[in-house]
């Protein structure tokens, strides 16, 4: 919680550098624009700092802010900013994600009812369900899940609504395709899909970076063949 009050309180930082108002009063109606542009300025930094799992320094955000008021580029041009900005995104957070997801999926590996496909899918089989009702590639099957990032973070949840989806394999991602076809009706599985069996190096925009290893729950609810589900 105080990284929170910090971070939203970046913004006055600048301004109370730039233009002082008095300790920290809102004096007029261009005071409180300005407060409120710099609520909304800590809120995006500390969204970033989440997203980048990075830990900002905030003295320096500071002071780039009022290199920018002041217009000095002695630091950092803002073309220089936006290639490197550029170069954090494509090359050097997709390797520290790359990293810290081998990592991630070896420590699960070692789990005592974890085991290994060839593909390199990590899977536990919490209940089999009814092994004469498994479903195959072009199954449709009726769930209950919840995926996580690797710090366990949710990222899709339908146990809290217990909304069941009906999933067809066909157009899901390998790993979690290949893992729903080793339970049976009525069972339950634990995933761990490394990065290249879930989102690639593509990842899924803000919620599932590049080169991210995901964690699913699945409650296998029902199978629907592939000849049903299209009538």
């Amino acid at each position: 919680m105080k990284k929170v009050v910090i971070l939203s309180g970046v913004a006055a930082l600048f301004l109370g550098a730039c233009t002082s108002t008095g300790g920290g009063s809102l004096k007029s109606t261009e005071d409180s624009l300005a407060y409120a542009m710099g609520l909304d300025m800590g809120s995006y930094i500390q969204n970033m700092d989440t997203m980048l799992d990075a830990n900002l320094n905030l003295a320096v955000i500071a002071k780039a802010m009022q290199d920018v008021a002041k217009s000095d580029t002695s630091v950092m041009s803002k073309e220089a900013a936006y290639n490197f900005m550029r170069e954090y995104y494509t090359v050097v957070k997709p390797r520290k994600d790359s990293i810290a997801s081998a990592e991630f999926i070896a420590e699960a590996e070692k789990g005592s009812n974890v085991k290994k496909t060839a593909s390199g899918l990590l899977y536990e089989i919490v209940e089999m369900g009814d092994e004469s009702v498994k479903p195959d590639s072009a199954s449709t099957v009726r769930v209950l899940y919840k995926m996580t990032d690797r710090k366990g973070k949710d990222l899709q949840n339908t146990y809290d609504s217990k909304d069941t989806a009906n999933i067809t394999l066909k157009g899901v991602i390998p790993g979690w395709a290949e893992g729903m076809q080793l339970v049976g009706k009525g069972g339950k599985i634990k995933l761990w899909l490394p990065s290249e069996l879930a989102y690639g190096k593509q990842g899924r925009g803000q919620m599932i970076p590049a080169n991210s290893a995901l964690y699913y729950e699945v409650d296998l609810i029902d199978v629907i063949p592939a000849d049903s589900a299209t009538k």
